[in-house]
């Protein structure tokens, strides 16, 4: 392939976790403050085929009326399509209501969406990427201890995919950063974490075959909410791919509960060596991916940390895969 058409390709994968990325940072930059995990039913809208749909969301809002949202959607597997992605979403949110414990919102974005359908031709199945939106309302009970409960209707339409709506019910938190995010908010200890990881790649194949899966990551804090990492990661063997290369990100990680907690959301480069069996013969393809992770850690000791790493790898040759990983980091 051209060397032009391989920077396109690549940027058409890097494009969709850099907008996600930008898009954190204006609305964290704010401080971002409620965290929300929910499940429920999804509906296909064009045959009666329907399955689980679940979410997690990050929302911190602007104002009284206004709110910035990015989510991490799941659709669950409906015939010859399994698919999940992730929105970046702007509300308008109503005066609280019933003693200022109830708000109702709306909110509208754009839904960068991962398809793995059944292959017409060829191969069993192939990674399809695309974008949509997503429409969605909600109805939020606010408890007087900082938990919150969440009841939210999306609708999602697509361009080259299906359209669905979901029904999901919700329990989140509300959380306040530990500082302004600026450079001067930076202390001079545990700004550097090592990390080791062990867990599972998992294919995004109709089968979800798997792999154990290994990596070694280097942490480097730049701001209290902006990090970068250099990782080595190994995807282990299974039917389908035997993968292993170097991962290159950036990352939005606001910290809570001074410093006890963190949850970020990073995007970079997956640079891989793919050992893939041709007739026989084992043959080496390089290959430069797009990754968009989300992490959380919480702080177990004065320079340790429990890390949850969940990547996924996004191919321009359906061999996308998430690989969940949980570590321990040392921090100095």
């Amino acid at each position: 392939m051209p060397t032009c058409a391989k920077r396109f390709l690549l940027m058409r994968t890097l494009r969709p976790g850099l907008l996600a990325a930008v898009f954190g940072i204006a609305s964290l930059a704010a401080l971002a403050d409620e965290f929300t995990v929910d499940a429920g039913m999804m509906r296909r809208e064009d045959r009666a085929d329907s399955s689980y749909a679940w979410s997690a969301s990050y929302l911190h809002p602007f104002g009284e009326h206004i709110a910035g949202s990015f989510s991490w959607l799941n659709e669950g597997h409906v015939r010859h399509h399994h698919r999940d992605g992730y929105s970046a979403q702007v509300w308008l949110r109503s005066t609280p209501m019933l003693s200022d414990h109830l708000i109702l919102s709306a909110g509208v974005g754009p839904y960068r969406y991962f398809d793995t359908q059944q292959a017409r031709f060829g191969n069993t199945y192939a990674n399809n990427h695309g974008w949509g939106t997503v429409y969605s309302l909600a109805a939020t009970w606010q408890a007087q201890n900082d938990w919150l409960y969440q009841l939210r209707l999306n609708h999602i339409r697509t361009i080259g995919s299906i359209d669905t709506t979901s029904l999901v019910f919700g329990v989140g938190y509300q959380l306040t950063p530990d500082n302004t995010g600026s450079s001067s908010d930076i202390g001079e200890a545990n700004q550097r974490e090592i990390a080791v990881f062990v867990g599972q790649s998992i294919a995004n194949d109709l089968d979800k075959n798997t792999g154990f899966a290994s990596s070694v990551e280097y942490r480097q804090t730049i701001s209290p909410w902006i990090k970068a990492s250099a990782a080595l990661v190994n995807e282990g063997n299974n039917q389908i791919r035997r993968r292993n290369g170097a991962i290159l990100e950036g990352w939005l990680e606001p910290e809570f509960f001074k410093g006890r907690v963190s949850l970020g959301v990073g995007a970079g480069a997956y640079i891989s060596i793919d050992h893939r069996d041709v007739a026989g013969d084992t043959r080496n393809y390089s290959d430069v991916s797009g990754i968009v992770t989300l992490t959380a850690s919480y702080r177990v000791a004065d320079h340790w940390r429990a890390r949850l790493d969940w990547h996924r790898i996004v191919t321009t040759y359906s061999k996308d895969a998430d690989i969940v990983l949980l570590g321990a980091g040392y921090q100095f």
